[in-house]
C-alpha cells in the first residue's frame, strides 16, 4: 500500500473516531432535562426500576430499596391506576429509560415527576385510561391539555400529559405545570442540568444526579453525628452516581462518578492537588468502630505545606488557649503532623454514648512528650487529673474544649476534653479516658479490623487515590440514638455489612464514590435461626451456684467449667464430644460469676472465679500447664458475689468481692493480698454489681443500697465528699455512670423501683429526675447489667409482662404471658450483638433487641442459662442444665 493510501486510511480512522466521540459526547444524558423544573434536588434515569427484580451482589441487594432510588420506585406504583391490565403495563414500561425528578414541597416531603417515553400507539391508549375505579378530568395550561385522575369520591390521585413523546406524570398537578414552564425556557440556569445534561449515561443501567443537600433525607442533620455533616462538606455540591448495566452477583456494589466541581472547603482545598494514600491502619482500628472518617495524602511534604498555609489563617479559641499555656511549643503539634487523619466514632456502651478516637499520623513523639506533660499540668486545676499510665501508655488529660478542632479544623469536633497518648505511628486523642483505655485494650489484644473477616480488606481493594473516605459499620451504627434513617432501611442493613463513601480529587474536579459491601457467609435457610442441640454432658449433681461458660474474646472459643463432689475443677472445651478433664483442685464449688480476663497482664486470659472462701485465678500456658493463684479474704463471712472491674496496675482488671455480711473487698493483683475496700461504712443490701468509675481525676467505686442510698468511694475506699446521696425511694438495681456529652464529665445514673431515672453529678447533687412511663400502677423498674458490666438497659415488669427499655427510657419491646418469678438476663457482645434471655418456668427464650425471638424452640433449663457468641461464625451458644445434663445449644444468626 502506498504512503498516500496509508495516509488516507489513517485520516478516515481519525475522522471516524473523532466523529464517534463527538457523537458520544453530544448525545448527552438520557434524562428528560428539557422538562425538569429548576428546583429539582435529585434527577434519576433508569431502565430497571420498573423491573420486577433489580438485585446485585450475592446477598441479593434490592437496588430499588436503596436510598433515593426507593422514592422513584414507590412513585412508579401510581401507574397501576391507569389500567387493570398488568401485562399491558409491563409491556408499556419494558426496557424504557424512565426519568425522575424530585422537588421540595415541605421540609420533609418531595414531589416527584416521572418522564416515560411513549409511542404514538401508547399515546392513544393513555388518552382514555381503562380503569373503572378512576375518572379522568382535563384542564389546559399554556395550550397543553393536562389530564387529572380522580377516584369515585372525587379525590385527586395524580395528573399527567404527553409532550414530545414523553408521558409526564406526578401526584401533584402543579408540578406538571412547572415542567411545561421549564420546557419553554431557553436559558440553562438550572445547575444540575447545566452540569450533567451533556454526560452520556446511556451505557449505565441507572444514573443519579443530585445536590449535596439531598442526603438530608437519608441522614437528617438533626440526628447526624456532627463530624458527618462537616465531613460531607468536602464532597462536591453537585454529584453524579452511576450503576453499571451488568450487575455482578459477587463482590461489592459500587456507584461511580464521572466528576464535578470540587467544593470550596478547607480539607478539600488542602488535599485536591495531592494524590491519596493507601489505607494501612487496620491494626489500629478497634472493632468497636461504628463510623470511620479518614483523610490522607501520599506526599507528606506537600500536605504539610498546604496544611500549614491553611492553619496560619485559621482562627480558633482552642488554639488561642493552647498558645496561652505552652506558647510557641504548640507548633510542635502542627509541624510534626503526618498526612493521615482518622477519626473513629465508637459504638455505644455502658457509660459512653459519644466515644471518639482520633488518630493523627505523627512523628517525633519523644520531642512532643514533655510538651504534652507541660500542657496537661498547666491546663488542669484539679490534682491528680493531668497524667496517668495505662498498660505502659502515657495518658495526658487536657481540659481545653474542642482542642482537636483547633489543631486540625472543624471536621474534628466533639471533644469537650481531650485525652492524649501515642500508639506508633499515631498520636491518639479521645474525648473520654475510658474510651482511650478501651482502645488500648483492643489494640493490645488485637481486637481490630485486621482480625475482622468483614473489615480486613476495607479500603485496601478500592481506589487508593481517594483522599477522603467514610466507612459506616451498618450493624453498629443503626443502634445509635437518633438514627431513625437506619430503621427506614432495615432491609438494606440486613444484607449489607458496610457502606463506604470516598472522594477523589483530580484537576479541580471531585469524584465521589459509594460502595456497598454485602455480608459474608450467608447461612442456608434450613439452618438460619434454627435451634440445634450440640452436646449433652451427663452431670447428675451440679454443685456450683451457677453455670460457668467462659469465652476467649479474641477467637470466640468457649468452654464449660464444673466442679465435682471432691471439688475437682473440670473443663470441657470440646463442644462436640463433651469430654471433661481435671485442671485444678478447689476448696469447694464455684459460688460466683466467672470471668476470663488478662488479670496477670501477660498477654493471655486467666479464669477468675470464687468459692465460698477463696478467689482463684487459673493461668494456662502454651504447654497447657495450669498455674493456680489464690486470694483469701480477711473475713469469716462467705463470699457470695464477684465483680470484674478495670483500672488496675498497668491497666489490668481488678475484682470486687462481696460477702454474705455485705462486706466489700478488692483483689488488685496476684502479688497483693485481698484488702477491705472500706472500713468506715457498714453497707446494707448492696445491689449488684459494684461499678468502677475509672476516669482520670474521678476514679472510684459506685455502691448502691436497696434503700436508695448511693455511695461513691474513692480509690482508697473512703467516701467521696457529697456522698452518700439518698434518692428517697427504693432501688432494685445498682447505679452506674455515664458521660455528660456537654461537659465530657462523668455522672451517676440509675432508676428507682417506681421508674424515676435519676442523675447525680460528681459533687453529690441530684441534677435530674425523669419519670419513665408507668402504664400500670404496679409497674416496677430496675437496671439490667451484662454479666461483665459492659453495658446496661432498663426493665419494666408488672404481673406477667416485661418491657425492655433503652437508656433514654424508650420502650424497645414487651414480652407477655411470663410465668411468676422469671429470670431476665442481658448479654452484651458488642452493640450489634446484644441479647435478652427470659427464663419462664422450666424454659428459656432468647430475644434480640428488637424483640425478635431467636431460634425455633425454647431452651429447657432448670437454672439461668449462659451465652457466648462466636463472631467468626455468627453463632450463639446457649448453655443450660436440664434433666441431670449440661446441654449446649446453638443458633446461627446470619
Amino acid at each position: 500500500m502506498s504512503k498516500k493510501s496509508i495516509f488516507i486510511v489513517l485520516l478516515i480512522v481519525i475522522i471516524a473516531s473523532a466523529g464517534y466521540f463527538l457523537y458520544k459526547w453530544t448525545r448527552g444524558s438520557t434524562a428528560a432535562w428539557k422538562f425538569i423544573p429548576s428546583n429539582a434536588v435529585v434527577v434519576i434515569t433508569s431502565e430497571h426500576l420498573q423491573d420486577s427484580t433489580y438485585v446485585a451482589t450475592e446477598a441479593g441487594l434490592d437496588l430499588k430499596r436503596l436510598p433515593l432510588l426507593d422514592v422513584a420506585s414507590d412513585n412508579l406504583s401510581l401507574l397501576n391506576l391507569l389500567t387493570t391490565d398488568k401485562k399491558r403495563l409491563y409491556n408499556f414500561l419494558k426496557s424504557k429509560a424512565v426519568s425522575y425528578s424530585y422537588h421540595p414541597r415541605t421540609a420533609t416531603e418531595w414531589g416527584v415527576l416521572m418522564y416515560i417515553p411513549v409511542t404514538s400507539e401508547e399515546e392513544q391508549w393513555l388518552s382514555s385510561p381503562q380503569n373503572a375505579n378512576i375518572r379522568a378530568l382535563h384542564h389546559n395550561f399554556q395550550n397543553h391539555r393536562i389530564t387529572d385522575i380522580i377516584d369515585r369520591n372525587s379525590r385527586p390521585l395524580f395528573s399527567y400529559l404527553v409532550e414530545d413523546n414523553l408521558l409526564i406524570v406526578s401526584y401533584y398537578g402543579d408540578l406538571i405545570e412547572d415542567a411545561m414552564r421549564a420546557s419553554s425556557l431557553s436559558i440553562q440556569s438550572f445547575r444540575l442540568r447545566s452540569r450533567f445534561s451533556n454526560i452520556d449515561d446511556s451505557e449505565f443501567g441507572t444514573s443519579i444526579y443530585l445536590r449535596n443537600d439531598a442526603w438530608k433525607s437519608v441522614v437528617s442533620p438533626d440526628n447526624a453525628i456532627g463530624i458527618y455533616t462537616e465531613f460531607a462538606r468536602n464532597f462536591p455540591t453537585y454529584q453524579d452516581f452511576h450503576i453499571e448495566s451488568k450487575l455482578g452477583k459477587k463482590g461489592n456494589l459500587t456507584l461511580k462518578s464521572l466528576g464535578s466541581d470540587a467544593p470550596d472547603y478547607y480539607m478539600a482545598n488542602i488535599l485536591k492537588d495531592i494524590p491519596g494514600m493507601p489505607f494501612a491502619g487496620h491494626k489500629h482500628i478497634s472493632q468497636q468502630t461504628s463510623f470511620l472518617y479518614r483523610s490522607a495524602a501520599a506526599d507528606k511534604a506537600a500536605f504539610q505545606k498546604e496544611f500549614s498555609k491553611w492553619h496560619k489563617k485559621y482562627k480558633s479559641s482552642s488554639w488561642d488557649k493552647l498558645n496561652y499555656y505552652i506558647s510557641s511549643e504548640s507548633n510542635l503539634l502542627i509541624n510534626n503532623l503526618g498526612s493521615e487523619l482518622i477519626l473513629c466514632q465508637l459504638e455505644e456502651n455502658n457509660s459512653i454514648s459519644d466515644g471518639k478516637i482520633l488518630l493523627a499520623e505523627f512523628s517525633n513523639y519523644d520531642k512532643v512528650r514533655p510538651v504534652l506533660q507541660k500542657l496537661a499540668r498547666l491546663s488542669n486545676t484539679e490534682t491528680n487529673a493531668s497524667v496517668d499510665q495505662y498498660q505502659g501508655y502515657d495518658i495526658y488529660s487536657v481540659p481545653i474544649p474542642e482542642l482537636p478542632s483547633g489543631l486540625y479544623g472543624p471536621m474534628f469536633s466533639g471533644f469537650p476534653r481531650s485525652y492524649f497518648t501515642y500508639v506508633a505511628p499515631y498520636l491518639v486523642i479521645s474525648n473520654n479516658s475510658q474510651v482511650l483505655q478501651n482502645y488500648i485494650v483492643d489494640y493490645e489484644n488485637q481486637i481490630t479490623w485486621k482480625q475482622s473477616p468483614e473489615y480486613d480488606s476495607v479500603l485496601t481493594k478500592t481506589n487508593v487515590e481517594a483522599q477522603l473516605s467514610v466507612i459506616v459499620n451498618l450493624r453498629k451504627a443503626q443502634t445509635r440514638a437518633g438514627n431513625e434513617g437506619f430503621t427506614k432501611y432495615s432491609d438494606l442493613i440486613s444484607k449489607m455489612e458496610s457502606v463506604s463513601f470516598q472522594c477523589r480529587y483530580a484537576k479541580g474536579e471531585a469524584f465521589p464514590e459509594i460502595t456497598f459491601t454485602p455480608k459474608k457467609r450467608q447461612t442456608a435457610s434450613k439452618v438460619l435461626n434454627r435451634t440445634f442441640l450440640n452436646i449433652d454432658i451427663e452431670w447428675p449433681d451440679l454443685f456450683d451456684t451457677e453455670l460457668t461458660a467462659l469465652q476467649n474474646p479474641i477467637d470466640g472459643s468457649s468452654e464449660i467449667l464444673l466442679t465435682d463432689k471432691s471439688s475437682n475443677l473440670l473443663r470441657t472445651n470440646n463442644l462436640r464430644e463433651g469430654k471433661t478433664e481435671v485442671i485444678a483442685k478447689l476448696d469447694g464449688p464455684i459460688v460466683t460469676a466467672s470471668y476470663k480476663v488478662d488479670f496477670l497482664n501477660i498477654g493471655r486470659q486467666q479464669r477468675i472465679f470464687a468459692t465460698a472462701k477463696t478467689i482463684y485465678a487459673l493461668d494456662e500456658d502454651d504447654s497447657t500447664v495450669v498455674s493456680t493463684f489464690t486470694g483469701i479474704l480477711p473475713s469469716s463471712a462467705d463470699i457470695n458475689a464477684l465483680y470484674s472491674i478495670d483500672g488496675g496496675d498497668e491497666g489490668s482488671n481488678r475484682f470486687i468481692i462481696k460477702t454474705t455480711a455485705e462486706e466489700l473487698f478488692i483483689w488488685e493483683s496476684v502479688t497483693k493480698p485481698v484488702k477491705r475496700l472500706n472500713s468506715s461504712v457498714r453497707f446494707e443490701n448492696i445491689q449488684s454489681p459494684v461499678i468502677a468509675l475509672n476516669q482520670i481525676g474521678n476514679k472510684g467505686f459506685i455502691v448502691t443500697q436497696k434503700n436508695g442510698k448511693i455511695y461513691l468511694l474513692k480509690e482508697n475506699g473512703s467516701v467521696r465528699q457529697g456522698f452518700p446521696v439518698d434518692i428517697l425511694t427504693r432501688t432494685a438495681s445498682a447505679f452506674t455512670w455515664t458521660q455528660d456529652p456537654g461537659t465530657g464529665q462523668p455522672e451517676l445514673v440509675g432508676v428507682s423501683v417506681s421508674g424515676e431515672l435519676v442523675r447525680i453529678n460528681m459533687e453529690g447533687k441530684i441534677t435530674s429526675r425523669k419519670q419513665l412511663l408507668r402504664p400500670e400502677p404496679g409497674s416496677s423498674f430496675r437496671t439490667l447489667f451484662d454479666r461483665n458490666s459492659l453495658d446496661w438497659i432498663l426493665v419494666r415488669s408488672v404481673n406477667s409482662k416485661t418491657a425492655i427499655i433503652n437508656k433514654d427510657g424508650k420502650e424497645l419491646f414487651e414480652i407477655k404471658d411470663i410465668l411468676p418469678n422469671p429470670v431476665i438476663q442481658y448479654h452484651f457482645f458488642g452493640v450489634d450483638n446484644r441479647f435478652i434471655t427470659i427464663k419462664s418456668g422450666g424454659y428459656t427464650t432468647v430475644f434480640d433487641m428488637s424483640g425478635k425471638r431467636l431460634g425455633d424452640k425454647a431452651i429447657p433449663s432448670e437454672m439461668p442459662v449462659q451465652l457466648t457468641y462466636q463472631p467468626g461464625y455468627y453463632k450463639l451458644l446457649i448453655f443450660s442444665r436440664s434433666e441431670k445434663k449440661i446441654q449446649v445449644w446453638s443458633v446461627k444468626l446470619r
